[in-house]
């Protein structure tokens, strides 16, 4: 899910030049960035490694004359690009806010989120009072990923691959998860509907039980359903321009910096519910943003 390494195309003494090349790419519909070196060069950034020999061609022949009207010419153009660009996300900020405003006048309090939300604290207040009950929810360990499930199935116990998602193993995982569970539920909840909330979590859910069965441990809590909810959310405002709703960049740096935190070692997290709920979340978001319709029917 993370995003792939830019690659050098070239550094330049001058900012101009560096910024004149930039604008000639953006034209080309070949993303680039201009950054400043530690010497005081200015290096050129290209994002999409599959773009990198158009890059290079342009690179070339603006090498040869770099004052040809034809870059320019392209500068004008994509300064006219970054102004339209700009206009886009201004309406569609707009689109999205009306739609939110509008779904919340619509709808009334998110019952199921607030509902996911009672149960897990109501699971979690029974299990410090009673800690022997969780092992009648969780399931029963021994074995390979594949028999502790059969297991839980052929004894007419499913609930112990599904109870698992309510239970949390501290207070502060337990917060960390609600706040997150009362931001994205509430979202997907009046965006789509309650029932498709519900499916989610348990699709999410059950899929970070069994992924963290399947590495050989146990997991507990709303992780996976938290970045299942995140991952579609952001896949899918990324992709559709009618869904009015989308994830903050700095919202995606934070949960995809606290994902990649998890793997170090001494912090015993459930990564493979959190990268369950990751890929779940993002096919889903993919399926119903119509990406693929739309590329074949053009």
């Amino acid at each position: 899910m993370l995003r792939r390494p830019m690659r050098l195309l070239h550094v330049f003494e001058d900012s101009r030049d560096a910024e004149t090349l930039a604008n000639a790419l953006l034209v080309e519909e070949i993303e680039a960035t201009v950054r400043e070196t530690r010497d005081g060069g200015w290096a050129l950034w290209v994002h999409d490694e599959a773009r990198m020999e158009p890059a290079k061609a342009l690179l070339e022949e603006f090498l040869r004359v770099p004052d040809a009207p034809k870059f320019l010419a392209r500068q004008r153009e994509a300064e006219a690009l970054r102004r339209e660009r700009e206009a886009q996300e201004r309406a569609r900020l707009r689109r999205a806010r009306r739609v939110q405003e509008a779904l919340a006048r619509q709808h009334g309090p998110p019952r199921v989120t607030y509902g996911l939300i009672g149960l897990s604290v109501a699971m979690y207040v029974l299990t410090l009072v009673s800690p022997e009950s969780i092992g009648l929810l969780v399931p029963r360990m021994g074995g390979d990923a594949l028999t502790v499930v059969l297991r839980s199935l052929g004894s007419g116990e499913p609930w112990r691959l599904v109870a698992p998602i309510f239970i949390h193993g501290g207070l502060f995982h337990l917060l960390f998860n609600m706040l997150w569970l009362r931001d994205l539920g509430t979202v997907v909840e009046r965006a789509l509907s309650p029932w498709r909330l519900l499916a989610m979590t348990f699709v999410f859910g059950v899929g970070g039980v069994l992924a963290e069965l399947y590495v050989g441990g146990l997991a507990v809590g709303m992780s996976g359903v938290v970045y299942g909810l995140f991952a579609y959310l952001w896949v899918r405002g990324r992709l559709d321009p009618s869904f009015g709703y989308g994830i903050d960049r700095r919202v995606a740096m934070w949960m995809l910096g606290w994902y990649v935190l998890c793997f170090f070692p001494g912090l015993r997290i459930a990564n493979g519910a959190h990268t369950a709920g990751l890929v779940l979340g993002a096919l889903w978001g993919f399926a119903g943003s119509g990406y693929l319709r739309r590329r074949l029917r053009a």
